[in-house]
């Protein structure tokens, strides 16, 4: 299973706001030569993002995007539904018709629970989480004493 380049860039474009705690807007061009993303694709994100209201916009000089939220309310959850419309993990579960066994399909009940499973763990996760969880990550390799490489005789 593989998580969308929607979600993956959708998130790293919002960490890169989220890290701009100057409350000036970000010009996009920066956020792509950041996070190595196309802007033109990254437009077409930020766009869904202003529309599900996680974040803003500016237009003109000095204009750009800002978080619409603060980062401990925004969930990967809301970004998922903001790029992708639903977490759909297999067709079965958003459209009905579309199976012929889906009254006695086991695999369905498995899916069922996976799907939720996954709904509750993005709704935990937030921006905030990951802006910690990278604070210390990178308080750890700080901290870490170089090895001493023992050279051969």
């Amino acid at each position: 299973m593989k998580l969308s380049t929607r979600l993956r860039y959708g998130t790293r474009a919002i960490l890169e706001l989220a890290k701009s705690s100057s409350g000036k807007p970000v010009p996009i061009q920066w956020i792509a030569s950041k996070q190595n993303i196309s802007p033109s694709y990254l437009e077409q994100l930020l766009a869904r993002l202003r529309k599900a209201g996680i974040v803003k916009s500016l237009k003109g000089p000095g204009g750009g995007y800002t978080l619409a939220k603060k980062p401990e309310q925004i969930s990967l959850l809301d970004i998922e539904l903001a790029l992708e419309g639903n977490l759909s993990i297999v067709k079965c579960l958003d459209d009905l018709s579309y199976c012929d066994n889906i009254d006695y399909c086991i695999a369905r009940t498995v899916w069922e629970k996976m799907r939720d499973m996954l709904v509750k763990f993005l709704e935990k996760q937030t921006i905030a989480d990951i802006l910690e969880k990278e604070k210390e990550l990178l308080k750890n390799k700080k901290n870490m004493r170089p090895r001493r490489v023992r050279r051969r005789k």
